[in-house]
C-alpha cells in the first residue's frame, strides 16, 4: 500500500486533468495475462481528480459505449454495470474513517490542502464502491506509473488524440522502455465493445410444473422489464448493493400484476429469469403474449416462453411497464427519505 501512495502522488503532482479530458483513453495490457483495461483520466469539468480504471469486458463494454454515447451517464442501469478502479483525490471530509486510518497507519500526510486525500476504490456491477483488496492494489500499483508518463507525454503533445481515428486507443508498450516514453512507442488499435452475454434463462423442472400448473389466458398480453432502482440499496455482508426491480403489468391498463426484489450485483440473466417466474406465478395467469423493451431478454426468455407457449414480443416503447417503474421508483425514493 505505501509503494501505490506513492505512485499516487507522483501521479497527482502532475496534475494530467490540466491537460486530458475524458475522452483521452488509454489502453493497458496487463503484463501477466494480457488483459485489456481502458484508463480515463478524471478532474477536467473540475469536480472529481483522479483517474478511472475499466477493467474486464464489462468495463471495457461499459467505457467504450460510453464514449459512443450509448452506455447513457445518468441511467443507472447502466452505470451499475460499470466496472473499473478508482482513484480520486478528494478533501479530507469526504474520506471514511477507514481511509484515514490505513493513511494514518502508513504515516501519510499530504502535502497542500484541498483536494489532496488519496481514495482507492473498487467499483464492481451492481454494487457501490468499496474499497480495494490486495489484489487491485497490485494492479493500480502496476497501472498508475505508466499512466503518469503517458500524461507527461500527452502534455508534450496535447494533438496526440486529433491525428487518429473516433475508437482508435494508444495502448501503452509492455514493458515500459527504460526512458521517456515517445509517440512511437504507442500501440494504436481499434476497440469494438465485447457482446456482451445473453444465454438462455434455464428454469428448473420444479418451476416449470408450477408455471405449466397456472390457468392459460391467451388474450392476455403482459408486460414484463427489469432495471435498477436508485431508490433502493441493501446492505449485504456488510456492503452496499443496488437493488432490481423486475416487473409484470398488464399490457391494457397498467394493472401491476407482480414484482420481484434483487440484488443488482446478481447475474442478469438469472435476475430476470427468476424474476420473470416469479411475477408470473404472483399473477396466476399465463398469457398468450409478452411484450419486452429490452433486446437482451429476447435471448435470455425466448427459450422459457417457448416452454410456456407464450409469445415473446419486442416492443422498444411500452407505456405501462415505463409508468409502473417510475411509479415504482418514486415510492421508493420517498420512502428513503
Amino acid at each position: 500500500m505505501l509503494a501505490l501512495l506513492a505512485v499516487t502522488v507522483e501521479f497527482a503532482a502532475l496534475e494530467p486533468w490540466q491537460d486530458m479530458t475524458g475522452s483521452d483513453v488509454v489502453g493497458l495490457a496487463d503484463p501477466a495475462n494480457g488483459e485489456i483495461r481502458l484508463a480515463c483520466i478524471l478532474g477536467n469539468a473540475g469536480e472529481v481528480f483522479g483517474v478511472a480504471i475499466y477493467r474486464r469486458q464489462t468495463g471495457v463494454r461499459w467505457i467504450v459505449n460510453a464514449l459512443n454515447g450509448e452506455a447513457g451517464s445518468l441511467n443507472l442501469d447502466n452505470a451499475a454495470l460499470m466496472d473499473a478502479l478508482k482513484i480520486e483525490m478528494v478533501p479530507k471530509r469526504e474520506m471514511q474513517k477507514e481511509d484515514l486510518s490505513r493513511l494514518k497507519a502508513l504515516n501519510f500526510k499530504p502535502a497542500g490542502k484541498g483536494f489532496v486525500w488519496p481514495q482507492f476504490r473498487s467499483v464492481q456491477p451492481g454494487w457501490h464502491p468499496w474499497f480495494i483488496d490486495q489484489t487491485e492494489a497490485e494492479q493500480m500499483l502496476a497501472d498508475v506509473p505508466r499512466l503518469t508518463r503517458f500524461a507527461a507525454l500527452f502534455r508534450q503533445h496535447p494533438d496526440l488524440f486529433e491525428k487518429h481515428l473516433p475508437g482508435e486507443f494508444p495502448f501503452l508498450p509492455n514493458p515500459m522502455p527504460g526512458r521517456p516514453l515517445q509517440l512511437e512507442d504507442l500501440d494504436w488499435r481499434p476497440i469494438i465493445p465485447p457482446p456482451e452475454a445473453s444465454d438462455p434463462f434455464k428454469a428448473t423442472d420444479e418451476q416449470l410444473d408450477l408455471l405449466r400448473a397456472l390457468k392459460r389466458e391467451a388474450r392476455a398480453a403482459y408486460e414484463y422489464g427489469s432495471r435498477v432502482v436508485s431508490g433502493s440499496t441493501v446492505l449485504e455482508k456488510g456492503r452496499r448493493s443496488f437493488s432490481r426491480i423486475s416487473l409484470l403489468v398488464e399490457h391494457q391498463n397498467g394493472l401491476v400484476l407482480g414484482f420481484d426484489l434483487s440484488l443488482a450485483g446478481e447475474p442478469f440473466v438469472e435476475a430476470v429469469g427468476l424474476g420473470l417466474v416469479k411475477t408470473l406465478l404472483a399473477s396466476g395467469l399465463l398469457p398468450g403474449t409478452l411484450r419486452v423493451d429490452d433486446k437482451r431478454l429476447e435471448s435470455i426468455l425466448g427459450q422459457l416462453c417457448k416452454l410456456l407457449n407464450i409469445q415473446l414480443l419486442p416492443s422498444p416503447e411500452l407505456d405501462c411497464l415505463a409508468d409502473a417503474q417510475a411509479s415504482l421508483e418514486s415510492f421508493m425514493q420517498s420512502g428513503a427519505r
